[in-house]
């Protein structure tokens, strides 16, 4: 089995990176179309020809040409022609190899299939659809097959802007010999999504690729806005909730809390303290694997509004490195240690700032019932609810604040989520 190299064949021909349909007649390029039903695969591009196989609804192809109502494919063990219209192009997704140790690249889509190469752990690659069992079709370079699809993780873009005065090459791979797709002018607004060795992968507008991560910053809010509410969601829509959790991660009650979200399905924010991140990186990438949401609490826990403006910056920077290099992306969101705030604080923040609608104070009464008590006494769509991850009474009481307020109509989504 090959290991598939970071670089040495990443994304050397993507153009549209992110976006979808790669061309045809790129050079090196892969293009990834879904049989819609069964077909059968002739050796030339005409039904006179010999037959030599037949490929099922549902299995994704490569394709290498297209004309006059026929598409020559590839699959895992058959080349030939099939009729074009049992074909539909696909648009993929880009994802992040979030398995520890990386991930297999397999023909088929079971651990028994022949074995493709090795996928590094935070690399990013393209999905183009499902197969049953827990399985996705991926392309890596100019390799395709399937992973398992829970060692994948759909990646949370956050904006930043270009810090180069004379602007930036938009470059078609993270090489300083990578292709110049453009210039980006100093201040643009990008997405970004992951640095690999100096490089950051963006987006601005139409324009996708690499620029050098050095040449990207924070943006400076202008309203420094905080939020301690939601937006409600428009007649008729289901109601939604915010769950939120401070202080952890905690070796003991956080993974509680996170086995009792996923028996409900229910997603949630946690907002970690920066020193129990990194003494807990395999929990954080926990909690990020399951789909929640991770925000920045600082590092030691401090009033913030207590502190030189050097001093925040240290403890809100401290911990979203921290972060960082758990799981490879930045927080979402802030929330300030007993919702502290100032003129001062607000200057530094880059991300918003959260605060809550309904505090359960579990925090001061550790009881598992009150928990449940302040929460029907106010909540109401788009209520922020604070709770905290390490106390055991709070993973107690969570599973009937669940129950509560699926029986009301609520749905659970986290804070970036029900700020829209």
């Amino acid at each position: 089995m090959k290991k598939i190299l970071p670089y040495a064949i990443f994304l050397t021909f993507l153009t549209g990176l992110f976006a979808g349909q790669l061309s045809a007649n790129a050079e090196g390029s892969v293009v990834i179309q879904k049989v819609i039903k069964d077909l059968v695969i002739y050796e030339e591009s005409t039904t006179n020809s010999a037959e030599i196989g037949k490929v099922s609804k549902g299995t994704y192809v490569n394709v290498t040409q297209a004309s006059k109502g026929w598409t020559h494919i590839q699959t895992s063990d058959q080349t030939g022609y099939v009729t074009s219209d049992g074909l539909v192009k696909l648009k993929s997704e880009g994802y992040l190899v979030i398995q520890k140790g990386g991930t297999t690249l397999f023909k088929a889509p079971s651990q028994n299939a022949q074995q493709v190469g090795k996928l590094y752990e935070g690399r990013v690659i393209y999905v183009y659809g499902t197969a049953p069992g827990g399985w996705s079709f991926i392309q890596y370079g100019e390799d395709t097959g399937y992973v398992a699809t829970n060692a994948l993780k759909k990646p949370v873009p956050t904006k930043k802007q270009i810090n180069a005065e004379a602007g930036t090459e938009l470059r078609l791979t993270a090489s300083p010999n990578g292709e110049v797709l453009g210039t980006l002018a100093n201040k643009t607004i990008v997405q970004y999504y992951i640095t690999l060795a100096g490089w950051a992968y963006i987006e601005a507008g139409d324009q996708k690729g690499y620029v050098k991560a050095s040449e990207l910053a924070n943006i400076q809010l202008t309203d420094n806005k905080v939020y301690n509410k939601g937006v409600p969601v428009a007649k008729g829509a289901k109601k939604r909730v915010a769950l939120t959790f401070d202080d952890g991660p905690n070796a003991k009650v956080t993974p509680q809390i996170l086995a009792t979200l996923k028996k409900y399905d229910a997603k949630a924010t946690f907002f970690m303290v920066g020193k129990n991140v990194s003494r807990n990186a395999t929990l954080v990438n926990q909690v990020y694997a399951a789909g929640h949401e991770i925000g920045n609490h600082t590092f030691d826990h401090k009033k913030l509004t207590t502190l030189s403006i050097a001093g925040v910056k240290q403890e809100v920077n401290g911990t979203s490195n921290a972060i960082y290099a758990a799981i490879g992306q930045y927080p979402t969101v802030f929330r300030p240690p007993y919702g502290a705030m100032n003129d001062q604080v607000r200057s530094v923040m880059t991300i918003p700032s959260i605060l809550w609608s309904i505090d359960t104070l579990d925090w001061k009464h550790h009881n598992a019932d009150k928990i449940l008590a302040y929460v029907k006494a106010s909540v109401k769509d788009g209520s922020i609810i604070l709770m905290h991850d390490i106390h055991q009474t709070t993973a107690n009481g969570l599973e009937n604040v669940i129950l509560y307020l699926q029986k009301q109509g609520y749905e659970f989504v986290t804070v970036s989520e029900i700020l829209q």
